[in-house]
């Protein structure tokens, strides 16, 4: 371990408690060096040499731990070791006499409290003075549901406090020095455990506590060590239109329009089957510009679960027949397609995921987090928290977000470092565009560096990166990884790809050609010196499938699909062309566009 780097010193009882052993698992995610203190040793002496060979380190702990550490200490004095921190969080303050003894100790304000919150709805707001530790969620003010929040801390005169958050009730998390030492002080009764299986999104207006305060004060603590992101990418992807001028409430060159309004990328995820229904000025609109819109792939025949199916060999010959339409509409239209899987319905089997992987597909972005199968469910909140999903076959899961889901989350994957991926239908331009325009500005006054770009762009350039001397880790999600070197040095970077199943894997690749790579503690590992000004274009090749002769589908099924499709067209364009024929009638229910 470097131990010129810096490093939290985890301050815990003797036998680890669970929220002990959830912190250590946070740590662990975000790649910060930790290493543990026990009560007993601290209140030892056995701390000196420690701090020594850690000169820059910060503490974490339960207020319970610290209020054991403590007890021993004159009102108004810390420890020398505690002292030399450069900070320390504290959490878990219970609502008993020494929790709040040490939160009067340690603010210095003798009628500081603890006050616990009720399961109701209430309303917290983020502070606009601290961007480099709320980073996006900067002044939001975010209702959360009940439960979402257990206590609240009252500190009327602590010194130089800062809050952080805050509600009615008092500070869900602050900060304030006492007697030479920084503090952060985090209600939260406990640490999530993000290790717990996840079946849908995660939400912070659902899972503040022990969440949001905890990713605000590594992120900030440790961001020399911790893994970060240069930049976030977004993309707007709308699911099933045709390549048509108008489908539904959708038109194309009203949306092209607004992305040059709003300067946003759409993505428009393809159902392959429609590849012979195609407008030639639609084809053109695409073509000519191709910074601001693409298509991907988006199933094959589009059936309800097709992609949910475990059968390996059906999986294949549905993928080998998507290729193969796509690359039908690539031939016709010459217009190419982001090799990305956007699944019908959002439902997918792990089976399908290591499918996409051997039939050449670089990532997958899904709705859907888990299998559809309940019983097949691996999915943790780490896996919701990293960049991407990577647990099915090694293969990258980008997750997307409706714009429901309100700009609190969104912010929240930010901080996380993940992409900013939206979702919708054609009915998103009910409005002729209205809710996403308002919704892609208050994207734009979040405090990051948001990068719009196409899906197949976006997922390539989305990794975590971290420093390791005057070398880069790269964390690669994506099997293509885009790197681009903007200072006036050549710079040296190692890629990192965690890959368990590499039993297909050709050659690792750099700007096409074949580079030496390692498999170490089952990572790909690889060296890149990347020039000034230059991108280096990464990517994993994987042996070809063998492509056997496509078994034709039944004369009843290509039917049934077929009447699926035109039938799902036929709906989508009686709604609009209904809500177009009552909003005449009864006259305008909403602003005009800009």
């Amino acid at each position: 371990m470097d131990t010129g780097s810096s490093i939290a010193l985890l301050l815990r009882s003797d036998t680890p408690s669970p929220d002990d052993c959830n912190l250590a698992e946070i740590l662990d995610f975000f790649g910060v060096p930790w290493t543990a203190l026990t009560v007993s040793e601290a209140n030892g002496g056995n701390v000196a040499s420690l701090a020594a060979s850690h000169p820059q380190f910060s503490i974490l702990t339960s207020a319970a731990c610290l209020a054991e550490t403590l007890q021993s200490c004159k009102v108004g004095t810390f420890p020398a070791w505690l002292a030399a921190a450069a900070s320390v969080f504290v959490y878990g303050f219970q609502a008993a006499d020494p929790c709040r003894a040490l939160l009067r100790q340690i603010t210095g304000d003798p009628e500081a409290d603890i006050r616990g919150i009720d399961p109701r709805l209430i309303t917290v707001s983020i502070t606009d003075t601290f961007p480099d530790m709320c980073g996006p969620m900067s002044a939001l003010r975010i209702q959360l549901e009940s439960g979402a929040a257990d206590a609240a801390l009252v500190i009327r005169h602590g010194a130089e406090l800062q809050s952080i958050v805050a509600a009615s009730e008092g500070h869900l998390f602050a900060e304030f020095a006492h007697s030479g030492v920084r503090f952060f002080v985090d209600a939260s009764l406990a640490m999530v455990d993000i290790r717990e299986r996840a079946a849908t999104y995660f939400d912070v207006k659902k899972r503040f506590a022990g969440a949001v305060p905890i990713v605000m004060y590594l992120k900030w603590s440790f961001r020399d060590v911790c893994w970060t992101t240069s930049e976030i990418n977004a993309c707007l992807t709308i699911d099933d239109p045709l390549l048509r001028p108008r489908y539904g409430f959708l038109d194309f060159g009203e949306l092209l329009q607004l992305a040059n309004k709003h300067t946003f990328a759409t993505t428009l995820a393809f159902i392959p089957w429609n590849w012979h229904r195609t407008n030639r000025d639609t084809i053109a609109a695409f073509r000519q510009n191709s910074v601001k819109l693409s298509v991907c792939v988006h199933g094959c025949d589009h059936t309800r679960g097709e992609f949910s199916a475990r059968s390996a060999e059906l999986l294949d010959r549905k993928l080998r027949t998507a290729r193969r339409r796509m690359q039908s509409l690539l031939n016709k239209t010459a217009l190419d397609y982001d090799n990305v899987m956007v699944f019908p319905q959002g439902a997918f089997s792990p089976e399908a995921v290591s499918a996409l992987k051997r039939n050449g597909f670089v990532a997958a972005v899904n709705t859907g987090v888990a299998p559809a199968d309940v019983a097949l469910n691996e999915t943790t909140l780490a896996d919701l928290w990293s960049v991407a999903i990577t647990r099915y076959g090694g293969f990258s899961i980008y997750t997307r977000r409706y714009i429901d889901h309100g700009i609190e989350n969104f912010a929240f994957d930010g901080l996380l470092g993940k992409p900013c991926l939206l979702v919708g239908h054609h009915d998103l331009f009910r409005d002729r565009g209205s809710e996403l325009s308002e919704f892609v500005r208050q994207l734009a006054r979040l405090r990051w560096k948001l990068c719009w770009r196409t899906l197949g762009d976006a997922v390539c350039r989305s990794y975590s990166i971290r420093r390791d001397g005057g070398t880069i880790i790269v964390r690669m999600f994506a099997e293509q990884l885009r790197f681009e070197n903007m200072e006036a040095v050549t710079r040296r970077i190692r890629v990192v790809k965690p890959d368990s199943q590499i039993d297909s894997l050709k050659d690792f690749t750099v700007n096409q050609d074949v580079a030496a790579y390692e498999y170490i503690d089952g990572c790909l590992r690889l060296i890149v010196n990347i020039p000034p000004g230059k991108t280096a274009d990464i990517r994993c090749v994987y042996h070809e499938q063998r492509n056997d002769f496509l078994v034709s589908e039944s004369v009843s099924y290509r039917l049934k699909v077929a009447v699926r499709r035109y039938l799902s067209e036929l709906r989508d364009n009686c709604r609009a062309y209904l809500f177009r024929f009552a909003s005449r009638e009864t006259g305008p229910s909403s602003p005009k566009p800009e």
